[in-house]
């Protein structure tokens, strides 16, 4: 039973949900809370004692880089223009009406502070001519041509001070935006006129807090230009206030000088510069309202955590990286040179291993003839005379040596034993010649398995190493390289991240502005404007793996483009049991080893019996296993073969067809272990990859090689079992009719082709007795949907074999 003081109480999940959405929105609102105020106060400055020239340019601003935040700004602008008065306001909204209707201009577009100075004249202008009949006095239109070009100016720093959100928040500051945003707060803080508090000028406290701030942060150089700005534009805007200038510089000088006694050291600075005007000049403002501003704006400076002022710092002056990219540097070089060690002892050992025996030892290793036979007196009866000779019995029995079931060597030791006078020597040199060739070649295969390893770890490591200096690399200039041919183009974005430039493996994460209409989507910009930019830098197709909008700091979209394929993979498989069975031997498996990358497993188990199956899939399993692992295909080859042929049991013979299909570059690998051949249709061409190797565990003695072959678009590949074919037949007819099959239903899906293909040589040649499995793939070009193509049947009138 549950108490009621533990339920979840509704309201309480209300305000901790709404809390919630305010912290995740604090920059949206921060933004929201400095455009009211800010441009609250700038509608109000007065500059010269008669320009009001700073609404228009913060309103621009808004429109140009923060249109979310565009009905603050009028809120802010038209409450500050009221307290002016009607008139005032009239003129401001006129100004901002004419804007927008400017701005849709191409032209206008490209001088944005040009058409603020143009709106500022014209509806002031007409306002003139209306007050004053016609006839303005020269004064008036000085003043509105001071106003215009102060608004010009204004525009200039406000678009210099505050660039888009992301770069403002996270980007690097220069002096000239930090100068920039110094003249706008001061500016700001002129449109506050005498806002008090008792006595206390909150404009004063603004002005000597971000003295202090700018002793604390920059020192002398820094604190001397900030009280410089400060005082500048108190002049510029009263200028019956014209001798502060000099405290406010005096002040940042002395701060800053007296840094090095930390906050008391620069609020003392101040205190003695205000004291030293005021016996100085008697006809200054100081009086008890701005020592007082002094105190309080000292106790908050005293308050600000030190670790807030080392973030100010941190963004008005970074720290170098010279020092750091130096030691990255050094980092890749050192383990270049490592990896090059590793990579000349793997080449060594692997040398070392796979050369151990001379060839004059393998071929002593195999005796033709035995030596019991050289000194018997039938010697050239049994191995020179072509009817009553022994050495097609000495060759079969070699060849049942290496099997598991001992049947067929016991019939053909029958056989020698009728015709061989020293049937026991005999059977003993064998023996014996055969334990020594089974041994030697496990010996032989052992030395293959253990340098391939070799091999395999050395492209392992070199793998590690590689990751490691990624990680340690900058993509700096690959990403302003990637900066300027997005603005050569014309393509808004806030932040360019690229994590790897590997071909096949490329990654880029692109943050650009959200959707500006209804009818993008958040992909738009990305799918017609940035992938070909980047296809055409990396020279490879690239699609957009994942887009996701971000509202946190401030509403974004974030894409990622990753290295695409060039072609898609269609494939099905139709397999039957043999002989009336249930269960077949067949085993198969498609799977992808990655993106780009595709493995198709093939087994045919000895036996159609569970047995055989189990085999078979005991293949795959570890194959796949293998290629999990990154294990190279051939090494994962002779490692099962090893395997099988040492663990002793019977019917471990098993089949494996192992395809890999490189969808990036269209090619495929096959391996085959005793397996049938691969066939490609290509239009008129009937293309056979086959090879000679034996299955698993068949001969103590294995080699295999890989045979590749370039895929093109509309390829069809089929793999099969022995099963499909008659062996008593030949094979050739049984080939062209699975051409012709294949060339009927060529546009049919794989699955039709499968099930046609066996239908039809079941019914030909009544290949029914064994099982039978066949896979049919199609391989097709991979299409982008904003990308056109003239399908053109192409006709291919070559017929070739590869063997």
């Amino acid at each position: 039973m549950k108490m009621i003081d533990n339920m979840e109480r509704p309201f309480g999940q209300q305000f901790r949900v709404a809390w919630q959405e305010l912290i995740n929105r604090k920059v949206y609102f921060m933004t929201a809370i400095l455009f009211l105020i800010g441009s609250f106060f700038l509608s109000q400055a007065v500059v010269f004692d008669m320009a009001v020239p700073f609404f228009l340019p913060i309103w621009a601003l808004a429109s140009m880089r923060y249109r979310q935040h565009m009905i603050y700004v009028f809120i802010g602008g038209m409450a500050g223009s009221a307290f002016l008065g009607m008139g005032q306001a009239v003129i401001h909204l006129t100004q901002l009406l004419l804007f927008h209707l400017a701005i849709k201009s191409p032209f206008v577009k490209k001088s944005i502070p040009l058409a603020v100075a143009s709106c500022m004249i014209i509806p002031q202008i007409i306002w003139q001519l209306v007050m004053y009949s016609g006839n303005p006095p020269v004064t008036v239109q000085l003043s509105i041509g001071l106003e215009a070009m102060l608004a010009l100016f204004m525009t200039v720093f406000m678009l210099l001070a505050f660039p888009s959100i992301d770069r403002l928040l996270y980007g690097p500051w220069n002096p000239e935006q930090v100068s920039a945003m110094c003249i706008v707060g001061a500016l700001a803080t002129t449109g506050m006129g005498g806002l008090q508090i008792g006595y206390v000028s909150v404009a004063g406290v603004f002005l000597f807090l971000a003295i202090y701030v700018a002793a604390m942060v920059g020192g002398v150089p820094f604190a001397t230009t900030v009280g410089m700005i400060i005082a500048l534009i108190i002049g510029v805007s009263d200028l019956a206030l014209t001798g502060m200038m000099a405290l406010y510089g005096m002040t940042g000088l002395l701060a800053g000088g007296l840094k090095r006694f930390g906050k008391l050291g620069i609020v003392t600075g101040s205190l003695f510069v205000s004291l030293f005007f005021l016996l100085y000049d008697a006809t200054l403002p100081l009086d008890t309202v701005h020592f007082v501003t002094i105190g309080v704006a000292a106790v908050l400076f005293f308050f600000i955590p030190s670790r807030k002022i080392n973030q100010v710092r941190q963004v008005f002056l970074p720290k170098q990286e010279g020092i750091s990219e130096k030691r990255q540097q050094w980092l890749a070089d050192k383990l270049d040179g490592q990896l090059e060690e590793f990579q000349q002892f793997a080449h060594f050992m692997s040398t070392l291993v796979n050369n151990r025996f001379s060839s004059e030892e393998e071929v002593a290793a195999t005796i033709q003839v035995p030596s019991i036979c050289q000194s018997c007196f039938r010697y050239k009866k049994c191995w020179e005379s072509e009817e009553d000779g022994i050495s097609s019995l000495v060759n079969e029995w070699e060849s049942t040596y290496s099997a598991t079931k001992k049947a067929a060597r016991l019939r053909v030791e029958e056989k020698m034993k009728f015709k061989c006078l020293r049937f026991k020597g005999l059977i003993n040199e064998l023996e014996e010649h055969g334990t020594n060739r089974l041994l030697m070649g496990q010996l032989q295969h052992g030395r293959k398995m253990l340098a391939l390893q070799l091999r395999d770890m050395s492209t392992h490591i070199e793998k590690v190493m590689r990751d490691v200096k990624e990680d340690l690399t900058t993509y700096k200039l690959a990403e302003e390289e990637l900066a300027n041919r997005l603005q050569v183009q014309g393509v808004e974005f806030f932040q360019i991240d690229i994590l790897s430039e590997e071909r096949g493996a490329c990654k880029v994460v692109i943050s650009i502005p959200e959707k500006k209409a209804d009818f993008e989507t958040e992909t738009t910009v990305g799918e017609y404007l940035i992938l070909p930019v980047l296809e055409e830098m990396y020279d490879e197709p690239i699609h957009i793996s994942k887009s996701a909008y971000q509202p946190f700091p401030f509403p974004h979209v974030q894409l990622t483009f990753s290295s695409a394929v060039r072609f898609s993979l269609d494939y099905d498989i139709v397999t039957t049991a043999g002989g009336g069975t249930f269960q077949a031997g067949d085993a198969y498996e498609v799977f992808k080893i990655h993106d780009g990358l595709s493995a198709v497993l093939l087994s045919d188990g000895m036996g159609q019996d569970v047995n055989a199956y189990h085999e078979s899939r005991k293949v795959i399993r570890l194959m796949r296993e293998c290629l999990g692992q990154k294990m190279d295909p051939e090494t994962a080859i002779h490692t099962l073969h090893y395997m099988m042929a040492l663990n002793g049991l019977d019917d471990m013979y098993a089949t494996l067809d192992l395809a890999l299909i490189d969808l990036q570059d269209g090619r495929l690998w096959s391996w085959k272990a005793g397996s049938m051949s691969t066939y490609i249709k290509r239009g008129d061409e009937f293309i056979r990859l086959d090879s000679k190797t034996v299955p698993f565990g068949f001969l103590p003695s294995f080699s295999i090689e890989a045979k590749n072959e370039q895929l093109k678009s509309g390829d069809i590949l089929v793999m099969m079992t022995d099963g499909i074919f008659n062996g008593e037949l030949p094979l050739e007819p049984q080939e062209e009719v699975m051409e012709r099959t294949i060339e009927r239903y060529k546009e049919l899906d794989c699955h039709t082709i499968a099930d046609q293909v066996m239908a039809e040589m079941e019914r030909s040649f009544e290949s029914v007795e064994d099982d039978r499995t066949i896979l049919v793939m199609k391989i097709d070009h991979v299409v982008p949907k904003w990308s056109k193509v003239n399908n053109k049947s192409r006709i291919i009138s070559r017929k070739r074999m590869v063997g």
